[in-house]
């Protein structure tokens, strides 16, 4: 092993045989060898042991407890979960490996093993473990660097007194790093000529320190950091550490090792923080660089609260200048709460008539009253956003989320009231190309998804909306992180727009249009808001229609995305290699929805799409082997779908397993023909509801593996 010359490595060999045992202590004598004779026995022993092993060396079949059985109890517990396991077994099939690695070994070496085969491993694993354990050390030191200097900038900036701000600095620079005493040194000169001490501090036993739990790995750095201050030495003066392991202090009247780095304000040298231990104590490179960043951030955070007070007046005048827009937002907003008041009492009223029995006049005036109230929340929510946007106050907050589950989980909101009006909802994802997670405001691009997609559903009464999403652009300014512009549709086939009145649809208020944009689309207000905040994105929102004919509205939306992190192969994880080789059979009269399907369902080998049931019973007759049939259910064909459900039934398919799902709107009528068929089917049945969406086909796939 390279990582010091003097230490042995400690090994605990667990084996219940004694001559296995000496045998392979022997073959390890290079290192300190514990032994135990099975899995308790090696629980015994690591207690007993001031040290924990840097490996374990395991056989797998032992009495009262096995190998399998104590890699369980080390990795389940925090202290013994990271040390290297290498099972050394007699069982060779392929079966007892995958087992071991899976319940957490690093290695397995099968008996009778080649001695120096062993060794290499033994020394490999405990150098692969070392450089585990070293990244684990730099990563907790990092976060609690970070947080550390957080917690100076936020003392500093909220304007705390400064010797407040720095005694809480050197308790923590104390907590952090051991040593006997920590002064903090102005420039300035005192009247006995000397550098003036602002505050000197020795420490306290109330402190608790902060160990970093992977220190160990660090301690056998020694070499790096004895370089590193070699270097620091001779080149301090640029870097503003200076390290002397063995200088006379006058304060405490003895040599002293003492660490200390500048502290730069304005550019000019404000003077120093040292830090003293005992004669020619070592100083990790860790804490070297701990102190310098430090140091840096008290230069940046005192310059910002210099900033912050040179700014005041300025600020004060700004507030000023703001009044008038603050004061606007305040009164609509108190109009906004004076008129959900009564609105939500409006809305708890008609909704306690869900459950009572009316008649169809009652059942009108209730509906009509519960629209109205829908519509007067929504202009209300759409008057606040466009104060809102006056004060530029709409701001894009960006965050990682989830893409695909985002458009799934809109468009399934609308997936009731286009059911109720017997509109087919369709959403065309391109999962081969778009990602899975991006970075961008998640609550505003769904906010004009959503605007989009009820005017559809509003102004449709027959047909179909499709919401497609696909990659217009793309572009690589880093490794790990892709640049998208992406391209949301929704074509609806509603009563369209006059072409006389469509440049005016993005504008707060058209005397000319505003009696037609308040009957078709509220209070004129949404599209006016979605192209605002389209734009904040650096999109762009158009339309095309034709009035009777439907309608296309677009637009881009600008999103960062992780590379590799495409959705296609969220299915191969998720979906068996059995089932994507399973037969499928669609039959459903839309086109849409066949061709939607069949592209989410590209991973499985075989898929036969038809659009009618003759030609899909033909076909099964033919192949007799489908494993799952997709049908498409109606009011007006559940006949059709009752006769071909019980003829798929008869033919001896999948020995006698096929699955049969039906496809229905979510409502009341969709559940209750999807009732009433599967007790007459009489096989195994499942209900997809539109819109039909890529996650609801993995999860029917997952039940059906289940």
């Amino acid at each position: 092993m390279d990582d010091t010359a003097n230490e042995k490595y400690h090994i605990l060999l667990v084996d219940d045989n004694n001559d296995m045992r000496d045998h392979l202590a022997d073959l390890l004598k290079e290192f300190v060898v514990y032994r135990a004779c099975d899995g308790q026995d090696a629980m015994r022993v690591l207690k007993k042991l001031n040290k924990l092993p840097d490996l374990i060396l395991s056989d797998i079949m032992m009495p009262n407890m096995n190998g399998y059985e104590l890699l369980d109890v080390l990795r389940s517990n925090v202290k013994t979960q990271l040390i290297p396991v290498i099972l050394l077994s007699a069982k060779a099939s392929e079966d007892s490996k995958i087992q071991g690695l899976d319940k957490g070994a690093d290695d397995y070496l099968i008996k009778p093993f080649s001695a120096r085969e062993l060794i290499v491993r033994v020394r490999t694993n405990i150098k692969l473990s070392l450089i585990r354990r070293e990244i684990l050390f730099q990563q907790h030191q990092q976060e609690d660097v970070k947080q550390l200097l957080l917690s100076i900038s936020n003392m500093i900036i909220s304007k705390s007194n400064l010797n407040e701000t720095l005694l809480f600095i050197v308790k923590e620079i104390y907590r952090r790093l051991p040593c006997e005493r920590i002064y903090i040194i102005s420039n300035k000169r005192s009247k006995s000529m000397n550098n003036e001490i602002v505050l000197s501090y020795e420490g306290s036993e109330n402190i608790t320190p902060i160990i970093n739990p992977y220190m160990d790995v660090n301690n056998k750095k020694l070499q790096t950091s004895i370089i590193l201050q070699e270097y620091l030495i001779n080149n301090s003066g640029n870097l503003g550490i200076n390290i002397s392991l063995n200088a006379y202090c006058d304060d405490i009247h003895k040599n002293m090792s003492i660490l200390s780095s500048e502290i730069i304000l304005d550019n000019k040298l404000w003077g120093w923080i040292k830090l003293l231990r005992s004669s020619n104590s070592i100083w990790f490179d860790s804490e070297i660089g701990l102190l310098q960043q430090i140091s840096s951030q008290i230069d940046l955070a005192i310059t910002y609260a210099k900033l912050l007070e040179e700014n005041a007046e300025k600020e004060i005048q700004v507030k000023v200048a703001k009044i008038a827009s603050i004061t606007k937002s305040q009164i609509l907003a108190n109009t906004s709460h004076e008129l959900r008041t009564p609105l939500t009492a409006i809305v708890g009223i008609t909704s306690a008539f869900d459950t009572t029995k009316l008649t169809s006049d009652q059942n009108d005036m209730i509906n009509i009253l519960a629209s109205a109230s829908d519509m007067v929340v929504s202009i209300i929510k759409d008057i606040l956003d466009v104060a809102k946007l006056e004060a530029q106050k709409i701001i894009l907050i960006n965050r990682t989320f989830d893409l695909l589950e985002l458009f799934e989980d809109t468009i399934e909101e609308f997936g009731i009231s286009a059911g109720e009006k017997k509109i087919e909802l369709i959403i065309d994802y391109q999962i081969n190309v778009l990602p899975r997670y991006v970075k961008s405001d998640p609550e505003r691009l769904k906010q004009v998804v959503s605007n989009l997609l009820s005017n559809s559903v509003k102004f449709t009464d027959r047909g179909k909306i499709i919401l497609k999403i696909s990659l217009q652009s793309q572009s690589n300014d880093d490794e790990n992180v892709t640049k998208d512009n992406l391209l949301i549709e929704v074509y609806d086939t509603g009563i369209g727009i006059n072409s006389n009145y469509i440049e005016n649809i993005w504008k707060n208020s058209s005397q000319d249009y505003m009696s037609v944009i308040k009957w078709k689309y509220g209070a004129g207000l949404g599209l006016s808001i979605c192209k605002n905040i389209v734009e904040i994105n650096g999109g762009e929102i158009n339309v095309e229609s034709r009035l009777g004919k439907g309608s296309k509205f677009w637009f881009t939306w600008n999103v960062e995305s992780l590379t590799h992190s495409l959705l296609e192969a969220q299915f191969n994880k998720q979906i068996s290699h059995s089932t994507r080789q399973k037969r499928i059979l669609i039959i459903h009269p839309l086109e849409d929805v066949r061709n939607v399907m069949s592209k989410y369902l590209k991973r499985i080998e075989k898929v036969d799409v038809f659009d009618t049931f003759d030609q899909g019973i033909r076909a099964a007759k033919e192949l007799l082997a489908y494993d799952i049939v997709f049908i498409g259910l109606y009011e007006d064909n559940k006949e059709e779908v009752l006769n071909a459900a019980l003829e798929l039934k008869g033919l001896e398919m999948n020995n006698n397993k096929l699955v049969i799902i039906f496809i229905v709107s979510p409502n009341e009528k969709g559940s209750e023909l999807t009732k009433n068929l599967i007790k007459k089917v009489e096989r195994p049945t499942s209900i997809l509801y539109t819109p039909i969406t890529f996650n609801k086909l993995v999860n029917q796939f997952v039940n059906i593996e289940n």
